[in-house]
């Protein structure tokens, strides 16, 4: 059975719900079209939302986080200051497959949204999603978070849908300044002579990504030359290779995903032969609370790809990157981050 749908006890007071909203909805609407090109029923004003996956949530928290009625995975306490406090206490809903755990429809429900956002576009088949949540009532709507690029655009277009379009503007005007400035620096530096660069995603440093996978976009995208070259086996990635597989590639970096990795490797003679480990060159990725890079591959990577260009690259992409990430977490997180938060992040 479909994860999405709940045991045969709760459909009584979940088509009950279905049925107020779909009422509720109908008194005052409007049409739209999405971002995968479907005409779409939505109430005049957007208040509240399920963004119910990790991508449309990052955007939904950044651009409207007024709208959020909930989280899709447990905010740990260490965590927590760093959430807008209007949204910190926000109740656990879960959402799809790689966003916590699995949704609880009579939850969402019970929280009225006005609508459920996903990621999509008009190549990318959504009919399927759409109609889970239209048998209940909940409509569907679609934004296109397929690559890097397409974020100023879906950032514009959440702010239009909510009525944040001023602040929305603001956000995918300094986005689209990031983006360039990144492809710009990188652009002058040859190929061949590119930093090589592992991205260790485990605890134990040996799941990593293929060259192309859409989870390494941001690495590229700042000039790594990421040293593992395959065909990715799976949408989820996190291939699996050996200790003797990262020593012959012999990377310059390596990225890392895991707090872990980086706080055991350092003292693990089995890794020593490794030129990135040698030489005390192992980064791990921030998380503001939303990780830089990847996992959930989101809009926060708009600060992921000057964070590592600028590691990579301080000759010729010599930005000031503390001033840069406070000015990050002002404009898209609602937070203003300690000294102690920044040297952390930036160490």
């Amino acid at each position: 059975m479909d994860r999405i749908f709940p045991s045969c006890g709760s459909r009584v007071a979940i088509w009950s719900l279905a049925l107020w909203l779909m009422l509720s909805a109908a008194a005052g609407a409007r049409e739209i079209v999405d971002m995968a090109g479907r005409h779409i029923t939505v109430p005049e004003q957007v208040r509240r939302i399920y963004a119910a996956q990790p991508y449309t949530h990052v955007l939904t928290y950044m651009v409207a986080p007024e709208t959020l009625i909930g989280h899709l995975s447990v905010i740990r306490e260490d965590e927590r200051r760093l959430f807008r406090p209007e949204t910190a206490k926000l109740p656990l809903l879960g959402g799809s497959p790689g966003g916590g755990p699995a949704v609880n429809l009579e939850r969402v429900l019970a929280a009225r949204p006005d609508l459920v956002l996903l990621k999509g576009n008009a190549t990318s088949g959504v009919d399927r999603a759409a109609e889970k949540y239209a048998q209940i009532g909940l409509p569907v709507v679609f934004v296109d978070l397929e690559k890097m690029d397409d974020y100023p655009a879906a950032i514009e277009f959440l702010g239009r849908l909510t009525g944040r379009g001023e602040k929305a503007k603001q956000m995918a005007d300094h986005a689209r300044r990031a983006f360039a400035a990144v492809d710009h620096a990188v652009a002058a530096i040859p190929e061949e002579q590119r930093v090589r660069v592992y991205y260790a995603e485990s605890a134990d440093g040996l799941a990593t990504e293929c060259d192309q996978s859409f989870h390494a976009d941001a690495i590229r995208r700042a000039g790594g030359r990421i040293v593992h070259r395959c065909l990715l086996k799976t949408h989820m990635g996190m291939e699996k290779v050996s200790l003797e597989q990262v020593i012959a590639y012999d990377p310059e970096v390596i990225v890392a995903n895991d707090p872990q990795f980086e706080a055991t490797v350092y003292g693990d003679p089995r890794w020593q032969k490794v030129k990135a480990v040698a030489e005390r060159r192992v980064w791990t990725v921030p998380r503001s609370p939303f990780n830089w890079i990847d996992r959930p591959p989101s809009a926060t990577r708009i600060l992921g790809v000057q964070w590592l260009a600028a590691r990579l690259y301080p000759q010729v992409y010599p930005i000031d990157l503390r001033r840069e990430v406070q000015e990050f977490h002002r404009l898209f997180m609602g937070i203003e981050p300690t000294a102690a938060d920044l040297d952390r992040w930036l160490k």
